[in-house]
């Protein structure tokens, strides 16, 4: 059955999606006509519908469903077993000594088990694969729960993706903290939740999204930093639903009561270019920027792509309105040259890397072919999931090599950080420059 209340008004129409493919997205799942596995949840549809959203409608249908969606399955069974969607090893931490970060610590794997199996006490797939902790990530856990008793008031959320495949992210996040002497801790937070837990349960969600928050709680942090679009965006999420809906926190608690947590919303979650923007004063920011580093970046020319959760739903975000801004306000203090891009504040389409991938390389190919023609040095970033389809999956669809850098590792430049990569192309830039 269609949608209800859907009236044809089409205003769902430039979904990221159906932009690409016009039978999938959002008009044809309000339609009952598209995949409901294909909503990125943008949460495009959501701010302009007059009648709920085929993204609720969507959500609503895949947890009717989800038994039969391997790959969703598979996803929790692994944020179950290893509090992340990839496998915490020891030759993670080497690699990152590597770049002079500091060791991963890991969730505590047993709790988050517990409430896993709390509310999917009948799935015994989930229960049949219970890791054990080894002595070594038991020993890290309880140096972290140690040591986060400080009582700093911000903690950095990596999420999933940024500490295992993308550490120039976080290297350069970690390196503006330091410029600019902010304190903050690391937890040991598990996956956000983020849309499999979703798509499973509504108390799925909340519980694991909770159990973050409650985590952070406990350590007395009042922000939490977030480096992901996705993670900053469900996190909040959860946080105002439990803010708001009594019946929901309590509910929330009796399952955060066994394993010894409880919920109270005292934190708050932004984005890291929220953070930025909002608790850093725009001269401080500057004072930090060397001239000879601006007369560097001057020679590129930049795009951006604006992390979609961190600005909608409306309701939900407040810097919805700031838009691209979010990034280009801090940007534009190094001198560096933005070009606007029509796709900049619309979803890269990396959700749909787990259900379709040709669909996922489509709606990204078609964002660098624009970039291409425009002649633009490099696509900047604020998420890991945009990284998965801009960066690190560019050669299966695309022969564009288009840069793509994090707003961060921009920012860090500019204040004398090193970064090879960017130099190269900033060099290469200065040739072609001369040449012409």
């Amino acid at each position: 059955m269609p949608m209800e209340n859907c009236d044809d008004c089409q205003r769902c129409l430039p979904c990221p999606v159906t932009t690409s493919d016009p039978s999938e997205g959002a008009y044809p799942i309000a339609k009952d006509k598209g995949n409901i596995w294909y909503c990125t949840s943008c949460f495009y549809c959501e701010d302009v519908c007059p009648h709920g959203s085929p993204r609720e409608y969507a959500i609503d249908r895949r947890r009717s469903e989800q038994p039969t969606n391997e790959q969703n399955m598979g996803q929790l069974q692994k944020i179950r077993e290893q509090g992340h969607i990839f496998p915490f090893e020891e030759e993670n931490n080497e690699l990152r000594s590597l770049w002079g970060l500091p060791p991963l610590i890991h969730p505590d794997q047993q709790e988050l088990q517990r409430l896993f199996d709390a509310i999917i006490d009948n799935n015994q797939s989930f229960k049949s694969k219970t890791r054990k902790v080894t002595k070594k990530q038991a020993k890290a856990t309880t140096k972290q729960k140690t040591a986060k008793k400080s009582g700093q008031q911000m903690a950095l959320f990596l999420g999933c993706i940024i500490p295992y495949r993308i550490p120039e992210y976080e290297l350069s996040a970690r390196q503006l903290l330091q410029k600019l002497g902010i304190e903050y801790v690391d937890p040991p937070f598990s996956c956000c939740g983020s849309i499999m837990t979703e798509s499973h349960s509504e108390e799925l969600w909340l519980v694991i999204g909770g159990y973050n928050l409650a985590l952070a709680e406990a350590a007395g942090i009042k922000t939490i930093i977030s480096l992901c679009g996705g993670c900053t965006g469900n996190l909040r999420r959860v946080n105002q639903t439990l803010q708001k809906e009594s019946e929901k926190r309590e509910k929330v608690n009796e399952r955060l009561k066994l394993i010894g947590k409880e919920y109270h919303g005292t934190t708050e979650v932004i984005h890291f270019s929220e953070f930025l923007h909002q608790k850093i004063e725009r001269k401080e920011l500057l004072t930090k920027i060397l001239p000879e580093r601006k007369k560097l970046l001057n020679h590129l020319t930049i795009s951006v792509q604006v992390p979609c959760q961190v600005i909608r739903p409306k309701n939900s975000s407040p810097n919805a309105d700031l838009k691209e801004q979010l990034l280009t306000d801090s940007l534009a203090l190094t001198t560096i040259n933005i070009q606007s891009f029509p796709y900049e504040t619309l979803c890269c389409g990396s959700t749909l890397l787990l259900y379709n991938q040709s669909l996922a390389y489509k709606i990204a190919k078609k964002r660098l072919e624009i970039l291409d023609k425009r002649a633009v040095d490099a696509l900047i970033l604020g998420c890991g999931n945009c990284s998965m389809n801009y960066k690190i999956h560019q050669k299966e669809y695309s022969n564009t090599n288009l840069a793509t850098f994090f707003f961060t590792e921009i920012l860090s430049f500019a204040m004398g950080f090193p970064n090879q990569k960017l130099e190269h192309l900033i060099h290469q830039k200065n040739i072609l420059s001369r040449k012409n």
